[in-house]
């Protein structure tokens, strides 16, 4: 018979026995599962070819790639050590089997692992840019949306936009200014000039440089087969509804939005008054500079339309020269129900805190387009206050610098020219060195809001480098950005909807969420320390990012992050 002593100290044991075991199992259940990521989408034949095993507990793991029609292994390849990567703390080892240029469909295999299947193929971003190209006809305001492709629909929506929120030096507070059209800038309904600018910049300045990717009939869309490539007819709605943002002096109008957020309805169910907010001195610049674009685009096609946006740039060039300094007019409650897209507690750059960015962009485009040497000047006498930066709304220079890029052969621009790239060079090998010590090769380390847009701009500085120098690692790091939004990422899903075998899946979509559908081709925010919705983990960097139709910091889609994507998968799939 045992006493108490002896019944005290089996307690004791058996407690810490259960403690022990209590101990290991937790840590069992946290351990991170292995897996394989790869990009989803695929890989062009002559590219690199890199997937990451992630995770794995078993040293110099053989890893096959398996051919998903016959199931034989085409090849066995040995991954890189293992390496700590100090975003997401995964363990990581490299994949490559870059040597592989067969075409066809494959997995990669590491015993009982297997990575989401893809393809190799010569047009292998073919359809991701189509979905991306053709979210702009199904994020449009003003019109029905009868979609064969997606059987996606609904009735014409905000007729009514929109009334001016204020009186302004031009018109009084009310009065009713026509502004329907353009597009939905992102997950609600609001409309913004900074972001359609420069969408618009982005798209037509790609089109420019290479027009025969772009077709008539490619997007399926009601202008096609009008003899018009489809994204100059897309493009059309942006550029239409921003004209009618621009006041009498040439001064534009920042957003159109209600006052209050959208509640989960479809755009024809939001049936809330309008408002036009007030003027900018930046939006203005963006605004020109896209007008700027679209006059020397659509002058082979559509002369008469080409016409009225020069003079659209011409007089908002003329009203932002009446403006020694910058310029908002924005009334406190102006965005109760829209986003501010100004310096605010979110959006902290320098950069919005001037707009001589934005007017470098205005005169860099307008000189292109007219030759004139007011434009010239102003774009000289500015540029050395720049360095090539994220071409963003916050800061569009980049894109005027590029696109000077391609001016006439003269000794004075052949100077300007080397200038111009050396700045670009500059910024992309600053990029190889974070590619290089990132685990998942990003080239963006900034995980605030938008973060995988500014992964795709990054992306677009590298295969410009690599166009201005045949330098291999430019392009490999600008197909990293690529690989790293379409699947080989700590989720091992892609960000855009509808796009890779596991997308994306609750955007952060108001008319998505209100008809519970999917909408393809949306590239969603991503990785957000800052959490805003308090949905996404708060402070984890690269992990501050949730698969949530709630989490409008970080799975929202915008035109503008779309634009960013295409133009990297486009330029590096026609190099």
């Amino acid at each position: 018979m045992m006493n108490r002593s002896h019944r005290l100290i089996i307690t004791l044991i058996a407690a810490f026995f259960l403690v022990i075991t209590a101990g290991n199992f937790a840590r069992l259940q946290a351990a991170p599962s292995a897996k394989i990521v790869v990009n989803q989408v695929g890989y062009l034949p002559n590219s690199p070819k890199v997937a990451l095993l992630v995770n794995s507990d078993t040293a110099q793991q053989k890893i096959e790639l398996v051919d998903s029609s016959t199931k034989k292994t085409v090849q066995v390849i040995t991954p890189t050590q293992s390496v700590r990567d100090r975003d997401s703390n995964d363990r990581l080892q490299t994949i490559d089997f870059s040597q592989i240029e067969q075409t066809g469909n494959y997995f990669l295999r590491a015993g009982s692992i297997e990575s989401y299947p893809f393809s190799i193929a010569s047009n292998v971003y073919q359809e991701p840019i189509i979905k991306l190209l053709r979210s702009y006809y199904l994020q449009r305001c003003g019109v029905a949306i009868d979609d064969p492709v997606t059987g996606i629909r609904h009735a014409p929506c905000h007729l009514r936009d929109g009334s001016l929120a204020h009186q302004d030096p031009t018109d009084l507070s009310g009065k009713a200014i026509p502004s329907t059209g353009g597009w939905h800038d992102a997950g609600d309904y609001g409309k913004y000039v900074s972001t359609t600018a420069v969408t618009v910049g982005r798209l037509l300045s790609l089109y420019e440089n290479n027009p025969k990717a772009f077709p008539d009939r490619q997007l399926t869309i009601p202008e096609s087969g009008n003899g018009i490539s489809d994204l100059l007819d897309e493009m059309r709605v942006g550029l239409d509804w921003m004209r009618s943002m621009q006041r009498s002096d040439g001064a534009v109008y920042r957003k159109l939005s209600g006052k209050k957020w959208p509640s989960i309805v479809a755009p024809d169910e939001d049936t809330q008054p309008r408002f036009i907010y007030g003027i900018s001195t930046a939006e203005t610049a963006k605004f020109a500079a896209a007008m700027a674009i679209a006059a020397r685009v659509y002058a082979p096609f559509q002369p008469q339309q080409s016409t009225l946006y020069l003079k659209a740039a011409r007089r908002a060039w003329d009203y932002l020269q009446m403006q020694s300094a910058m310029k908002v007019d924005w009334v406190n409650g102006d965005d109760s129900g829209s986003g501010k897209y100004l310096a605010s507690e979110i959006d902290t750059e320098p950069s919005l805190k001037i707009d001589t960015d934005d007017r470098l962009w205005a005169a860099a485009e307008l000189f292109i387009t007219t030759k004139e040497s007011q434009f010239d000047r102003y774009f000289l006498q500015q540029l050395p206050n720049f360095d090539y930066s994220l071409f963003e709304w916050k800061d569009p220079t980049a894109l005027g610098m590029l696109n000077y890029l391609s001016e006439s052969q003269t000794p004075q621009a052949n100077q300007l020219k080397l200038k111009l790239a050396e700045k670009i060079l500059h910024r992309a090998d600053a990029l190889v060195k974070k590619v290089t010590t990132n685990g998942y090769h990003l080239a963006n380390h900034r995980f605030i809001w938008g973060s995988n847009k500014m992964t795709a701009t990054e992306g677009l500085t590298l295969i410009l480098a690599y166009r201005l120098t045949d330098g291999t690692a430019y392009r490999q790091a600008a197909i990293d950005q690529i690989d790293y939004l379409l699947g080989r990422n700590p989720f091992n899903q892609t960000f855009v909807t509808g796009i890779g075998t596991h997308p994306v899946r609750h955007v952060n979509h108001i008319f998505a969420r209100a008809r519970k559908i999917s909408i393809p081709g949306l590239l969603v925010g991503g990785a957000n320390s800052g959490a805003q919705d308090g949905i996404a983990p708060k402070n984890r960097g690269l992990l501050s990012y949730v698969d949530d139709e709630k989490s409008y910091a970080t799975n929202e889609y915008a035109i503008d992050y779309n634009a960013e994507l295409i133009a990297l998968m486009s330029t590096i799939a026609n190099q």
